[in-house]
């Protein structure tokens, strides 16, 4: 597991990276997770507002998602949350710590524990991230990485996948060897799913579960590969300066939070042990989507991720059943903070939104 502690060696840091097994994708490092625990028809809960590649994953998998509201403010869950969705039958439980902010995951594993859940942690926007001065990803029973695009350790591809059971780390490990080495094969087929969804996002029309899931259930069958050796080694060597580019993408959301002083928008209040994936502002979303209209006008990197994910895959709708998603996911902001935003990007991003 990627051990980041306040003021910890790097000798300690890349020690610890020596326990992930590196493979092709985060979905990829879930699927090997799922499929080594093997509980085929299980119940597995997640948040509503998860990253949708993992819902059809899950599927794949052979296992049945139950989906858990998120706190309005934040976009993440608290234990409340997963109580509140919890029948009793369900067995795995996904925790993710989005935007680079930790959930109350002590008690949420604790939780876990005592309701003979197996916890698994989503890392994949948060690596580096700690919570009460320990690397999340280390509470669960299992926890996946991305190294995809625009994340906090990016190339491109990859992913990881951290086990604490030693046999289960071998299933685990001997399912990831089974599958194909990541070729461009995948990268054309990811690119051009990824084109399709895109189109179809664009449409005021046709955006629902008989539109999405028939796409999204034949994309999974290429999202299953591993890496080569040498990309698992350049990612590594990624991972030493993790550091340094939690650093810089925290200097560059202390600009957006000194620096945005508009009433239109609100600031989400930092965590400690948070690091910065994207920084997150909320607005009402009359405000809100004009606001990103704008800023990509002047050709300003934004997005307005995640929205409530079961408006795509499930046709079975119960209005407001997940109203802290709905309202995050109307509001929310993201300004990006990774390398490809400068100075110039930031101060020109704070005038926009200041004079908006």
């Amino acid at each position: 597991m990627c051990e980041r502690l306040l003021k910890q060696s790097e000798n300690k840091i890349q020690t610890a990276f020596d326990d992930l097994i590196f493979v092709g994708r985060g979905s990829s490092a879930l699927w090997a997770i799922l499929r080594g625990l093997n509980r085929l028809n299980a119940m597995i809960l997640l948040p509503v507002n998860i990253c949708e590649i993992i819902y059809p994953i899950i599927k794949k998998a052979g296992y049945e998602p139950v989906f858990y509201d998120v706190n309005c403010i934040s976009g993440n869950a608290g234990l409340n949350n997963i109580k509140d969705a919890f029948t009793g039958k369900e067995t795995v439980l996904i925790a993710v710590h989005n935007f680079g902010t930790p959930v109350e995951i002590d008690k949420i594993a604790q939780w876990s524990k005592e309701n003979n859940i197996y916890l698994i942690e989503d890392v994949c926007n948060a690596i580096g991230a700690t919570y009460r001065e320990k690397p999340v990803g280390t509470f669960g029973d299992a926890a996946f990485f991305s190294f995809g695009y625009a994340k906090i350790v990016e190339y491109g591809v990859g992913g990881a996948v951290f086990v604490k059971d030693q046999e289960l780390k071998e299933k685990v490990n001997n399912i990831i060897s089974s599958l194909e080495v990541y070729s461009e094969y995948h990268k054309k087929r990811d690119e051009e799913y990824q084109l399709l969804l895109r189109t179809i996002r664009q449409r005021e029309y046709g955006r629902g579960p008989s539109v999405y899931w028939p796409i999204y259930k034949q994309y999974a069958d290429y999202l299953l590969y591993k890496l080569d050796l040498k990309t698992e080694r350049e990612i590594r060597q990624l991972l030493v300066s993790l550091d340094s580019i939690i650093a810089e993408r925290s200097k560059k959301a202390l600009r957006y939070r000194n620096g945005i002083t508009t009433n239109k928008v609100k600031h989400i209040d930092e965590v400690c042990g948070q690091i910065y994936w994207r920084y997150n502002l909320l607005a009402a979303s009359e405000i809100r989507n004009k606001l990103i209209c704008e800023l990509r006008r002047n050709n300003i990197l934004v997005s307005s991720w995640y929205p409530p994910i079961n408006e795509l895959f499930d046709n079975n709708i119960v209005e407001n059943i997940y109203p802290g998603g709905r309202e995050f996911g109307r509001n929310i902001i993201n300004l990006f903070v990774d390398h490809r935003i400068g100075q110039t990007d930031i101060s020109k991003t704070i005038e926009i939104i200041n004079n908006f």
